[in-house]
This record gives C-alpha cells, structure tokens and sequence, in this order.
C-alpha cells in the first residue's frame, strides 16, 4: 500500500514532517500534501491516463497505492464482487507515476494484443481481470469511505479544545446544553472572582459563544476517499486523493 504519512520528531519549533501523496518524498511541511506543483501535475496526468483502462473493464471503483517496491492499481468492476489487482515493480530513480504509466500503458497493449489475435473485447477484458483477480482482497477496501464528518474552522477548533468539548457531545442532540456545561465547568475554575486569570476567563466566554453559533447551524462535509491511496469512484469518474 501507499507509503503511509510519515512524522519525524525534531526538536524545540521544527514542525512535523509529513509524506507526498504523489511520491512519497518524506520531508515536506505536515501543512502540504505534495512535494511540489509539478509532482502534483504529474500524479493527476497520469491517473487521468487510466480512463481508457477503467473503461475497459467496466471500473465502479479502483484505487491506486505504491511502496518502494511496487506500485499497485485495484479494480473493482461494476459486474464482479472480486477485486482484480494490476501490479508492476518500482524502477529506481522512476516516481510511483512513472510506474503507473507504464502499468496503464502495458495493460493497453496486452488488451490490445488479445483482440489482434481475432477475440472479441469482451473476451480480451475479462480474460485480463480474470488472470488478476484476488479473492483474498476484501471489497470493503476498495470502496471510498462516504461517512459525514463535522467540520470546523480554525476558531471553532480552537474553541472545541479550550472548552475541553468531546466529539460526541458535540454532535450528541443535546449539543448546546453539552456545550454551557462544559463552559460552566471551566468558568468556575477560570472567574476572576474565583481568583482566576481574566484573559483566561473572556477566552472561555468567547469559546462559548462560537460553539454556541456552530450548533445553531452545524457544518458537515463528506469526503468519498481511502485512507492511504488514491481512489475513483466511477459516479464521479474522478480520482480522488488519500484522507
């Protein structure tokens, strides 16, 4: 599977380091998911290429992973409850999208190469699923993940973590009465009049108000994606990046 994000510990104010989702490069800032612009580029041009492949085999959904050793494109044909699994190793020097080019390119030719022997299209797809096809690989794995997720800004997370709020009390049907009592609680430690910092106290206040305003009108968002490789859903007829 994909190389999985990688955080390197530095000390005193060095910030987290994280890795590209298109290479793999393990240094970059956790605040990026790409090395650069151009390995972007790149990562979206070639999975773009795929098209043509997923076509062929009637995709509902596929998925992209890479290892230093391999890269590793899954499908799941709209038809089939098993998962057809296309490998080709790493070329050193050579980033995962090289090698998946050359994966998506070398299939082409196979498919082709099966019809110039006078078989139907048909024959040359499945007979190319069939050789690759894994029964150990459950389909679950395979299907992006359509779970709604809260989402906050900056302001409310920072709210959610000085009011000390779990995930459940905010989402709970309760939320704005789980929300006074959790400022209730830290007011009593935090009041001036209880020898507490007044800084500390209008912070409080003003967390209140601002998970008060998000459970007024909460904000969700769905991400239809995998955890750790690139994913497509044949309803979008897009890839989408790792969660």
């Amino acid at each position: 599977m994909m190389s999985k994000l990688v955080t390197v510990k530095k000390k005193n104010s060095d910030k987290k380091k994280q890795s590209c989702v298109a290479c793999g490069r393990a240094d970059i800032d956790g605040r990026r998911r790409y090395c650069s612009q151009e390995c972007r580029k790149q990562i979206m041009w070639v999975l773009s290429l795929s098209s043509g492949l997923l076509s062929i085999f009637n995709t509902r959904y596929a998925s992209f992973s890479f290892s230093g050793m391999q890269v590793v494109l899954d499908i799941l044909p709209a038809w089939s409850k098993e998962i057809s699994r296309f490998t080709r190793k790493r070329t050193p020097g050579k980033k995962p999208a090289d090698d998946l080019k050359r994966l998506i390119l070398d299939s082409g030719s196979e498919y082709y190469t099966i019809i110039a022997d006078k078989k139907s299209r048909s024959f040359a797809s499945l007979s190319m699923l069939k050789k690759a096809s894994n029964s150990r690989i459950p389909v679950k794995s395979i299907k992006p993940d359509s779970r709604t997720r809260p989402r906050f800004s900056k302001a409310e997370k920072e709210s959610i973590k000085c009011l000390k709020l779990k995930l459940e009390e905010i989402l709970s049907e309760e939320k704005a009465s789980r929300i006074k009592a959790a400022y209730k609680k830290m007011a009593r430690i935090h009041h001036p009049d209880m020898g507490g910092d007044a800084a500390e106290f209008r912070r409080l206040k003003n967390a209140h108000e601002t998970m008060l305003m998000w459970a007024q009108n909460p904000s969700f968002t769905s991400k239809r994606a995998l955890e750790g490789c690139w994913s497509f859903d044949a309803s979008s007829g897009k890839w989408k990046p790792p969660l």
